[in-house]
Protein backbone atom coordinates (compact mmCIF):
# COMPACT_ATOMS: atom_id res chain seq x y z
CA UNK A 1 0.00 0.00 0.00
CA UNK A 2 0.75 3.32 -0.53
CA UNK A 3 0.47 5.39 2.11
CA UNK A 4 2.53 7.59 3.55
CA UNK A 5 0.26 10.34 5.10
CA UNK A 6 2.90 12.63 6.18
CA UNK A 7 5.15 12.49 3.98
CA UNK A 8 2.32 12.71 0.79
CA UNK A 9 1.08 15.64 2.52
CA UNK A 10 4.24 17.50 2.69
CA UNK A 11 4.91 16.37 -1.16
CA UNK A 12 1.18 17.77 -1.95
CA UNK A 13 2.08 21.43 -0.64
CA UNK A 14 5.49 21.46 -2.35
CA UNK A 15 4.09 20.74 -5.62
CA UNK A 16 0.75 22.75 -5.69
CA UNK A 17 2.56 25.71 -3.86
CA UNK A 18 5.60 25.62 -6.42
CA UNK A 19 6.11 29.31 -7.91
CA UNK A 20 3.84 30.85 -5.75
CA UNK A 21 4.25 34.76 -5.58
CA UNK A 22 4.82 36.35 -2.58
CA UNK A 23 2.10 39.41 -1.95
CA UNK A 24 3.99 41.58 0.60
CA UNK A 25 5.33 40.27 3.61
CA UNK A 26 2.23 37.69 3.76
CA UNK A 27 0.15 35.90 1.73
CA UNK A 28 -2.33 33.25 1.45
CA UNK A 29 -2.12 29.78 -0.44
CA UNK A 30 -5.01 27.51 -1.34
CA UNK A 31 -4.12 23.59 -2.29
CA UNK A 32 -5.20 22.44 -4.80
CA UNK A 33 -4.90 25.19 -7.30
CA UNK A 34 -7.57 27.45 -5.13
CA UNK A 35 -9.97 24.47 -4.93
CA UNK A 36 -11.43 23.26 -1.51
CA UNK A 37 -11.88 19.60 -0.56
CA UNK A 38 -13.35 19.38 2.98
CA UNK A 39 -12.99 15.65 2.47
CA UNK A 40 -9.32 15.92 3.22
CA UNK A 41 -9.64 18.13 6.57
CA UNK A 42 -12.33 15.96 8.07
CA UNK A 43 -10.74 12.95 6.76
CA UNK A 44 -7.72 13.79 8.94
CA UNK A 45 -7.58 12.19 12.87
CA UNK A 46 -6.31 15.85 14.56
CA UNK A 47 -3.12 15.80 16.79
CA UNK A 48 -2.00 17.86 19.71
CA UNK A 49 1.04 18.61 18.84
CA UNK A 50 3.01 20.44 21.97
CA UNK A 51 6.64 20.17 19.75
CA UNK A 52 8.59 23.13 18.92
CA UNK A 53 7.81 24.16 15.38
CA UNK A 54 8.72 22.04 12.15
CA UNK A 55 10.54 24.07 9.51
CA UNK A 56 8.89 27.00 11.11
CA UNK A 57 5.34 25.79 10.84
CA UNK A 58 2.81 26.62 13.19
CA UNK A 59 -0.29 25.09 14.03
CA UNK A 60 -1.91 21.49 13.45
CA UNK A 61 -4.18 22.24 10.34
CA UNK A 62 -3.92 20.25 7.44
CA UNK A 63 -2.03 23.06 5.49
CA UNK A 64 -4.10 22.68 2.17
CA UNK A 65 -5.33 26.03 3.71
CA UNK A 66 -2.03 28.40 5.27
CA UNK A 67 -0.69 31.84 5.33
CA UNK A 68 3.20 32.43 4.96
CA UNK A 69 4.43 35.39 7.31
CA UNK A 70 7.25 36.63 7.53
CA UNK A 71 8.62 37.96 10.97
CA UNK A 72 8.74 41.74 11.19
CA UNK A 73 10.37 40.74 15.10
CA UNK A 74 11.75 38.19 17.03
CA UNK A 75 8.58 37.69 19.00
CA UNK A 76 6.14 38.99 17.05
CA UNK A 77 2.37 37.96 18.23
CA UNK A 78 -0.01 37.41 15.28
CA UNK A 79 -3.49 36.83 14.83
CA UNK A 80 -4.94 35.05 11.65
CA UNK A 81 -8.58 35.48 11.31
CA UNK A 82 -10.44 33.33 8.09
CA UNK A 83 -13.78 33.89 7.17
CA UNK A 84 -16.78 32.72 4.53
CA UNK A 85 -19.84 31.74 5.21
CA UNK A 86 -19.95 27.92 4.05
CA UNK A 87 -17.71 27.71 7.19
CA UNK A 88 -19.70 28.91 9.59
CA UNK A 89 -18.40 31.15 12.70
CA UNK A 90 -15.12 33.04 11.79
CA UNK A 91 -11.84 31.28 12.78
CA UNK A 92 -9.90 32.70 15.13
CA UNK A 93 -6.01 31.57 15.13
CA UNK A 94 -2.81 32.84 17.40
CA UNK A 95 0.65 32.02 16.81
CA UNK A 96 4.46 33.79 18.56
CA UNK A 97 7.06 34.21 15.56
CA UNK A 98 9.92 33.29 17.21
CA UNK A 99 12.47 34.50 14.82
CA UNK A 100 13.00 37.77 13.07
CA UNK A 101 13.02 37.98 9.20
CA UNK A 102 11.74 34.19 8.91
CA UNK A 103 9.30 32.93 6.79
CA UNK A 104 6.73 31.36 9.00
CA UNK A 105 3.91 29.13 7.79
CA UNK A 106 0.27 29.53 9.85
CA UNK A 107 -1.51 26.14 9.47
CA UNK A 108 -4.93 26.67 11.31
CA UNK A 109 -7.26 24.04 12.13
CA UNK A 110 -10.61 24.73 10.70
CA UNK A 111 -13.93 24.45 12.11
CA UNK A 112 -15.79 23.51 9.10
CA UNK A 113 -19.79 23.87 9.01
CA UNK A 114 -20.72 20.09 8.59
CA UNK A 115 -24.62 20.53 8.19
CA UNK A 116 -23.55 23.20 5.63
CA UNK A 117 -20.81 20.80 3.99
CA UNK A 118 -23.42 18.26 3.89
CA UNK A 119 -25.97 20.12 2.11
CA UNK A 120 -23.89 21.27 -1.00
CA UNK A 121 -24.54 19.14 -3.65
CA UNK A 122 -22.04 20.80 -6.54
CA UNK A 123 -19.08 23.11 -5.93
CA UNK A 124 -19.61 26.78 -4.35
CA UNK A 125 -17.60 29.37 -5.42
CA UNK A 126 -16.68 31.52 -2.29
CA UNK A 127 -14.44 33.92 -0.84
CA UNK A 128 -11.97 32.98 1.73
CA UNK A 129 -11.35 36.43 3.82
CA UNK A 130 -8.21 36.51 6.10
CA UNK A 131 -7.18 39.21 8.26
CA UNK A 132 -3.95 39.25 10.09
CA UNK A 133 -2.94 41.25 13.04
CA UNK A 134 0.54 41.82 14.24
CA UNK A 135 1.04 42.88 17.59
CA UNK A 136 -2.16 44.21 18.16
CA UNK A 137 -2.29 46.72 15.17
CA UNK A 138 -4.42 47.14 12.66
CA UNK A 139 -5.14 44.13 10.59
CA UNK A 140 -4.17 43.67 7.30
CA UNK A 141 -6.96 41.75 4.46
CA UNK A 142 -6.22 39.39 1.93
CA UNK A 143 -9.35 37.91 -0.09
CA UNK A 144 -9.22 34.67 -2.16
CA UNK A 145 -11.92 33.10 -4.42
CA UNK A 146 -12.22 29.40 -4.00
CA UNK A 147 -14.25 25.73 -5.47
CA UNK A 148 -15.61 24.62 -2.57
CA UNK A 149 -16.04 20.67 -3.10
CA UNK A 150 -18.90 18.36 -1.90
CA UNK A 151 -17.93 16.12 0.69
CA UNK A 152 -18.88 13.38 -1.31
CA UNK A 153 -16.02 14.72 -4.10
CA UNK A 154 -12.97 12.42 -3.66
CA UNK A 155 -9.86 14.15 -4.12
CA UNK A 156 -7.43 11.23 -5.48
CA UNK A 157 -4.44 12.35 -7.35
CA UNK A 158 -2.61 16.00 -8.17
CA UNK A 159 -0.75 16.82 -11.42
CA UNK A 160 1.48 19.49 -11.40
CA UNK A 161 4.03 18.88 -14.62
CA UNK A 162 5.84 15.89 -13.92
CA UNK A 163 4.67 15.82 -10.61
CA UNK A 164 1.84 13.84 -9.04
CA UNK A 165 0.94 13.42 -5.33
CA UNK A 166 -1.29 9.96 -4.25
CA UNK A 167 -3.92 10.55 -2.41
CA UNK A 168 -5.71 7.72 -2.89
CA UNK A 169 -5.87 6.87 1.14
CA UNK A 170 -9.29 9.87 0.92
CA UNK A 171 -11.17 6.54 -0.57
CA UNK A 172 -10.69 4.95 2.81
CA UNK A 173 -12.32 7.89 4.36
CA UNK A 174 -15.88 6.76 2.77
CA UNK A 175 -15.35 3.69 4.47
CA UNK A 176 -17.48 3.45 7.61
CA UNK A 177 -17.52 0.43 9.86
CA UNK A 178 -20.03 1.98 12.38
CA UNK A 179 -22.63 2.87 9.84
CA UNK A 180 -25.83 2.39 10.73
CA UNK A 181 -26.54 0.51 7.44
CA UNK A 182 -23.87 -1.57 8.39
CA UNK A 183 -25.75 -2.84 11.14
CA UNK A 184 -28.69 -2.96 9.02
CA UNK A 185 -26.67 -5.80 7.09
CA UNK A 186 -25.37 -7.87 9.26
CA UNK A 187 -28.27 -8.53 11.04
CA UNK A 188 -29.78 -9.20 7.75
CA UNK A 189 -26.96 -11.23 7.24
CA UNK A 190 -27.41 -13.43 10.25
CA UNK A 191 -30.67 -14.63 9.06
CA UNK A 192 -28.97 -15.97 6.33
CA UNK A 193 -28.30 -19.41 7.48
CA UNK A 194 -24.99 -19.38 6.24
CA UNK A 195 -23.38 -18.37 9.24
CA UNK A 196 -24.52 -18.08 13.37
CA UNK A 197 -21.96 -15.15 14.01
CA UNK A 198 -19.86 -13.28 12.33
CA UNK A 199 -16.29 -14.05 14.36
CA UNK A 200 -13.84 -12.52 11.95
CA UNK A 201 -10.37 -15.12 11.75
CA UNK A 202 -11.14 -16.59 15.48
CA UNK A 203 -11.68 -19.73 13.66
CA UNK A 204 -8.32 -19.81 12.19
CA UNK A 205 -10.08 -21.60 8.76
CA UNK A 206 -10.20 -19.44 5.61
CA UNK A 207 -13.67 -21.32 4.93
CA UNK A 208 -14.95 -19.36 8.05
CA UNK A 209 -14.35 -16.09 6.31
CA UNK A 210 -15.42 -17.26 3.00
CA UNK A 211 -18.85 -18.22 4.79
CA UNK A 212 -19.25 -14.86 6.79
CA UNK A 213 -18.76 -12.48 3.23
CA UNK A 214 -20.97 -15.08 1.69
CA UNK A 215 -23.23 -14.47 4.41
CA UNK A 216 -23.17 -10.06 3.67
CA UNK A 217 -23.50 -10.98 -0.30
CA UNK A 218 -26.56 -12.73 0.43
CA UNK A 219 -27.74 -9.75 2.73
CA UNK A 220 -26.92 -7.19 0.17
CA UNK A 221 -28.61 -9.16 -2.84
CA UNK A 222 -31.68 -9.85 -0.72
CA UNK A 223 -32.44 -5.96 0.19
CA UNK A 224 -31.87 -5.40 -3.32
CA UNK A 225 -28.26 -3.35 -3.86
CA UNK A 226 -27.20 -4.27 -7.52
CA UNK A 227 -24.84 -2.43 -9.59
CA UNK A 228 -24.61 0.59 -11.58
CA UNK A 229 -22.77 1.39 -14.36
CA UNK A 230 -22.80 4.80 -13.41
CA UNK A 231 -19.50 6.70 -14.16
CA UNK A 232 -18.24 8.21 -10.98
CA UNK A 233 -15.27 10.43 -12.06
CA UNK A 234 -16.04 13.96 -11.65
CA UNK A 235 -12.60 14.95 -13.19
CA UNK A 236 -10.07 12.79 -14.74
CA UNK A 237 -6.98 15.58 -15.26
CA UNK A 238 -4.97 16.95 -16.51
CA UNK A 239 -4.67 18.10 -12.93
CA UNK A 240 -7.33 17.16 -10.50
CA UNK A 241 -8.41 13.58 -10.71
CA UNK A 242 -11.85 13.60 -8.09
CA UNK A 243 -14.72 11.17 -8.18
CA UNK A 244 -18.47 10.97 -6.45
CA UNK A 245 -18.60 8.18 -3.62
CA UNK A 246 -21.99 7.74 -1.96
CA UNK A 247 -22.14 7.68 1.28
CA UNK A 248 -23.53 4.18 2.75
CA UNK A 249 -26.34 4.96 4.24
CA UNK A 250 -27.53 6.71 0.50
CA UNK A 251 -26.04 3.44 -0.79
CA UNK A 252 -28.62 1.59 1.24
CA UNK A 253 -31.46 3.51 0.82
CA UNK A 254 -30.93 3.68 -2.87
CA UNK A 255 -30.44 0.10 -3.38
CA UNK A 256 -27.49 1.18 -5.79
CA UNK A 257 -23.76 1.17 -6.24
CA UNK A 258 -21.44 1.91 -8.92
CA UNK A 259 -17.76 0.28 -8.07
CA UNK A 260 -16.11 2.63 -5.53
CA UNK A 261 -19.98 2.45 -3.92
CA UNK A 262 -19.90 -1.44 -3.93
CA UNK A 263 -15.74 -1.42 -2.85
CA UNK A 264 -16.43 1.12 0.59
CA UNK A 265 -19.95 -0.97 1.67
CA UNK A 266 -18.03 -3.73 1.33
CA UNK A 267 -14.97 -2.70 2.83
CA UNK A 268 -16.97 -1.02 5.51
CA UNK A 269 -18.73 -4.44 6.26
CA UNK A 270 -15.50 -6.61 6.51
CA UNK A 271 -13.70 -4.02 8.59
CA UNK A 272 -16.88 -4.35 11.42
CA UNK A 273 -16.39 -8.32 11.30
CA UNK A 274 -12.96 -7.88 12.05
CA UNK A 275 -11.41 -8.82 8.60
CA UNK A 276 -8.63 -7.01 6.83
CA UNK A 277 -9.88 -5.19 3.31
CA UNK A 278 -8.41 -2.64 0.75
CA UNK A 279 -10.08 -1.52 -2.02
CA UNK A 280 -7.67 -1.98 -5.47
CA UNK A 281 -8.15 0.65 -8.19
CA UNK A 282 -7.67 0.51 -11.69
CA UNK A 283 -8.36 2.48 -13.98
CA UNK A 284 -11.54 3.54 -14.58
CA UNK A 285 -12.53 0.90 -11.97
CA UNK A 286 -12.66 -0.48 -8.20
CA UNK A 287 -12.56 -3.64 -7.01
CA UNK A 288 -12.31 -4.92 -2.77
CA UNK A 289 -9.97 -7.46 -1.20
CA UNK A 290 -9.93 -9.33 1.60
CA UNK A 291 -7.24 -11.16 4.07
CA UNK A 292 -8.66 -14.91 4.38
CA UNK A 293 -5.88 -15.20 7.11
CA UNK A 294 -5.01 -12.94 10.27
CA UNK A 295 -1.36 -12.68 9.50
CA UNK A 296 -2.85 -11.34 6.03
CA UNK A 297 -0.69 -13.36 3.84
CA UNK A 298 -3.52 -14.24 1.77
CA UNK A 299 -5.75 -12.72 0.13
CA UNK A 300 -9.07 -12.92 -1.91
CA UNK A 301 -10.78 -9.94 -4.37
CA UNK A 302 -14.21 -9.87 -5.12
CA UNK A 303 -15.84 -7.93 -8.26
CA UNK A 304 -18.04 -5.51 -7.02
CA UNK A 305 -20.02 -5.23 -10.93
CA UNK A 306 -21.62 -9.00 -9.69
CA UNK A 307 -23.68 -7.06 -6.92
CA UNK A 308 -27.28 -7.70 -7.82
CA UNK A 309 -26.24 -9.86 -10.80
CA UNK A 310 -28.01 -12.80 -11.67
CA UNK A 311 -25.81 -16.08 -12.54
CA UNK A 312 -25.03 -19.63 -13.31
CA UNK A 313 -24.97 -21.71 -10.28
CA UNK A 314 -21.23 -23.47 -9.91
CA UNK A 315 -20.47 -26.67 -11.52
CA UNK A 316 -18.91 -27.53 -8.37
CA UNK A 317 -19.74 -26.09 -5.11
CA UNK A 318 -16.83 -24.15 -3.46
CA UNK A 319 -14.69 -25.49 -0.61
CA UNK A 320 -15.94 -23.28 1.96
CA UNK A 321 -19.82 -24.23 1.13
CA UNK A 322 -19.40 -27.91 0.75
CA UNK A 323 -20.66 -29.69 3.77
CA UNK A 324 -23.70 -27.49 4.17
CA UNK A 325 -27.41 -27.83 3.96
CA UNK A 326 -28.23 -24.70 1.36
CA UNK A 327 -31.11 -23.38 0.94
CA UNK A 328 -32.73 -21.63 -2.53
CA UNK A 329 -32.04 -18.58 -1.24
CA UNK A 330 -28.33 -19.70 -0.33
CA UNK A 331 -27.55 -21.31 -3.59
CA UNK A 332 -28.31 -18.40 -5.75
CA UNK A 333 -26.42 -16.12 -3.41
CA UNK A 334 -23.97 -18.46 -3.61
CA UNK A 335 -23.53 -18.64 -7.65
CA UNK A 336 -22.97 -14.51 -7.19
CA UNK A 337 -20.54 -14.70 -4.47
CA UNK A 338 -18.56 -17.77 -6.37
CA UNK A 339 -18.49 -15.26 -9.95
CA UNK A 340 -17.87 -12.06 -8.33
CA UNK A 341 -14.76 -14.12 -6.04
CA UNK A 342 -13.46 -15.74 -9.85
CA UNK A 343 -13.88 -12.05 -11.54
CA UNK A 344 -12.04 -10.44 -8.67
CA UNK A 345 -9.33 -13.03 -8.67
CA UNK A 346 -8.79 -12.91 -12.57
CA UNK A 347 -9.02 -8.94 -13.02
CA UNK A 348 -6.41 -8.95 -10.09
CA UNK A 349 -4.21 -10.80 -11.84
CA UNK A 350 -4.06 -9.35 -14.81
CA UNK A 351 -2.87 -5.93 -12.73
CA UNK A 352 -0.95 -6.96 -10.35
CA UNK A 353 2.04 -6.46 -11.91
CA UNK A 354 1.28 -2.31 -11.99
CA UNK A 355 0.13 -2.27 -8.45
CA UNK A 356 3.62 -1.53 -7.48
CA UNK A 357 3.82 2.62 -6.89
CA UNK A 358 4.64 3.69 -10.54
CA UNK A 359 1.61 3.63 -12.64
CA UNK A 360 -0.18 6.20 -11.16
CA UNK A 361 -2.76 8.20 -10.70
CA UNK A 362 -5.19 5.34 -10.97
CA UNK A 363 -3.57 2.14 -10.00
CA UNK A 364 -3.34 1.80 -6.19
CA UNK A 365 -3.96 -0.43 -2.94
CA UNK A 366 -5.82 1.27 -0.27
CA UNK A 367 -5.34 -1.01 2.92
CA UNK A 368 -8.24 0.25 5.20
CA UNK A 369 -6.78 -0.44 8.61
CA UNK A 370 -3.59 0.55 7.55
CA UNK A 371 -5.40 3.66 6.67
CA UNK A 372 -7.03 4.13 10.27
CA UNK A 373 -3.51 3.55 11.93
CA UNK A 374 -2.03 6.73 9.94
CA UNK A 375 -5.23 8.56 11.39
CA UNK A 376 -7.58 8.41 8.14
CA UNK A 377 -11.12 8.28 10.19
CA UNK A 378 -14.77 7.66 8.06
CA UNK A 379 -16.20 11.35 7.14
CA UNK A 380 -19.72 9.88 8.60
CA UNK A 381 -18.31 9.56 11.75
CA UNK A 382 -16.79 13.18 11.97
CA UNK A 383 -20.32 14.86 10.17
CA UNK A 384 -23.13 13.08 11.83
CA UNK A 385 -24.96 12.19 8.76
Amino acid sequence: MRLCFAACLLLFLRVALAGSPAATDWNVRVTPFNQVFPALELSQARRHDTSPARDHILGNGSGLIAVRVRAHRAGEHVILRISTPALGAPQRFAATLAEAGVDYELRPPLDWNVARLSALATPLTTPLDFALQRDGGDAESREVKVSLRPLDEALYFVRDGRDGVDLSWIFAAYVDEHDVAVNAILDAAQKSGIVDKFTGYADADPRAAYRQIWAIWQALAEHGIHYSSADPAIERGPHIFSQHVRFLSKTWVDRSANCIDGSVLLASLLQRIGLRSFIVLVPGHAFVGFYTDADAQHAAYLETTLLGASVAAPAKLPAFATGMTLTQANRSSLAGFAAALAAGRAHHARVARKLDGRHRPDYAVIDISAARAFGIQPIEAVTGN
